[in-house]
């Protein structure tokens, strides 16, 4: 099972099958709203795919470096982040901690969804992405296929 956190004022449950039902945008129905974030042309194209191919998704902004993320972070909506660690230039913590705070005192409420997806599933990395507010860290090598279900969980579906 993966490490996951929860972060202060969210009590909902964590995992592949038990996802908040609440969505950020509050609107039964609506897609998620998904910012994607990887600095490989080939695996972005590979995730916007797979994650577009699902009525419940809808990438709404992509990324390939941090301070573009970062950048996207106040121009595009968005429900959850998926985001590699190892960009070039930059690094997903920071997009990660960006993100964090400015959803802190997000006006709806509404929790953003962070979902790391590296090559890098090292110990020391996972709990580094974790304490900047990652709720879930995923090996893109070996769980790759647990991304969908993560995301249905969160969009309040049955995966």
């Amino acid at each position: 099972m993966h490490q996951q956190s929860t972060p202060a004022g969210t009590s909902a449950a964590r995992g592949t099958g038990a996802a908040s039902t609440t969505r950020k945008n509050g609107v039964a129905g609506k897609p998620l709203r998904i910012l994607l974030v990887e600095d490989s042309p080939l695996l972005r194209g590979r995730l916007e795919n797979m994650i577009s191919q699902h009525a419940a998704f809808k990438v709404t902004g992509l990324a390939a470096a941090e301070a573009e993320a970062i950048e996207k972070l106040d121009s595009v909506a968005y429900d959850v982040i998926v985001v590699d660690v190892e960009l070039r230039p930059g690094s997903g913590i920071g997009v990660i901690r960006q993100a964090r705070a400015r959803n802190k005192d997000h006006k709806d409420g509404g929790h953003v969804w962070i979902i790391v997806l590296t090559n890098y599933d090292l110990p020391t990395v996972r709990e580094r992405c974790m304490q900047a507010g990652a709720d879930h860290f995923l090996d893109k090598m070996r769980e790759i296929d647990q991304l969908i279900p993560i995301l249905l969980g969160i969009a309040g579906r049955k995966p």
